[in-house]
């Protein structure tokens, strides 16, 4: 574990999941088929497993990244084997989903992944557009607090 994160690999021993967070990440999993029109009583979700884990701490909400192979069968009765992605955020205990993908091939999902593994910022804070506008609104409140002292002064001055 490094800094909180855990990447989950076969080497490292499984970290213990309770009952609720299994059924959750189930169900969403088949809601992400289900949006893509897979018939829910005849598709099969196979190999759920948590392959990113990041807990949460004080100071920062964590993340849990979930995968997933189906066997979705679609209106017509076509079988495809499919590969999806669950992202979860983890606030106050509780699973938050904040992301779904579902890919017909493996590779797809991996590139996915390689395009965006933690490329959106953790925090708004960390946005060049929210620490200008937070530059930009202190400057103002220093001008102006300055303007406001200098007016004062030579108010009570003259």
């Amino acid at each position: 574990m490094i800094s909180g994160i855990r990447i989950v690999t076969p080497e490292i021993d499984p970290i213990q999941f309770p009952r609720q967070t299994w059924q959750l990440v189930s169900d969403q999993a088949r809601r992400c088929l289900m949006k893509k029109e897979f018939c829910d009583e005849q598709s099969k979700i196979e190999n759920l497993r948590c392959v990113h884990f990041e807990e949460e701490t004080d100071a920062a909400f964590g993340t849990q990244l979930w995968h997933f192979e189906a066997l979705g069968i679609d209106p017509v009765g076509r079988r495809h084997m499919l590969y999806g992605i669950l992202d979860f955020s983890v606030q106050y205990g509780l699973l938050e989903p904040s992301q779904t993908a579902l890919f017909e091939d493996s590779e797809l999902r991996q590139k996915f992944l390689d395009r965006d593994p933690k490329a959106k910022p953790n925090s708004s804070w960390e946005k060049t557009s929210t620490r200008f506008w937070v530059q930009t609104a202190c400057l103002g409140v220093v001008v102006t607090a300055l303007m406001w002292t200098t007016l004062l002064f030579h108010y009570l001055y003259r």
